[in-house]
């Protein structure tokens, strides 16, 4: 077995190195650390902080598609917009084209105020992701942005298409 200089044996099935697999993990710990103390700091839970990251970037959108979005139950989705609402975060106004749905889109004053302009929040982590890539050579940046999208869409899919375990009785 291959000598590690960290703490465990290396385990690896995949085609990854257990170096580069060790190196991927670490990155993504980090990412949903820096989420959870980023939400901390605005007084939310995480998944109420990505979902308001995911209505910035993606708009107004129904509920269920919200739920698409994230993975949630449209219960557990239920529950977030009324956490969000009642901060002043989120707004519900009916969809004009079926009035039965119920569109969900960020109040934009009181977010600002709560949260800072453009993600005030991120902005030490953004700005210090900005300066690394933006040292890459632009051939290697299309390489991360591909690699990003295609991780965005990798998700999106295992969202769609996994379901909640059933409860044991």
């Amino acid at each position: 077995m291959e000598q590690q200089d960290w703490a465990g044996p290396a385990v690896n099935r995949w085609e990854l190195s257990a170096y580069e697999n060790r190196i991927f993990r670490e990155y993504v710990s980090a990412m949903v650390f820096y989420g959870q103390v980023t939400a901390d700091a605005a007084g939310l839970n995480a998944t109420d902080l990505y979902a308001l990251n995911l209505l910035d970037l993606i708009g107004e959108v129904t509920a269920g598609e919200l739920a698409r979005r994230t993975g949630l139950t449209t219960g557990a989705v239920t529950k977030l917009v009324d956490r969000l609402a009642a901060a002043g975060l989120v707004s519900r106004r009916p969809d004009p084209q079926d009035r039965r749905r119920v569109r969900i889109g960020i109040v934009d004053t009181e977010a600002d105020e709560r949260l800072g302009s453009s993600g005030e929040l991120f902005a030490p982590i953004a700005s210090r992701l900005d300066r690394l890539i933006s040292a890459y050579p632009e051939p290697e940046r299309t390489i991360l942005m591909r690699f990003f999208e295609q991780l965005s869409s990798a998700t999106r899919e295992i969202q769609s298409t996994s379901r909640p375990p059933r409860p044991r009785h």
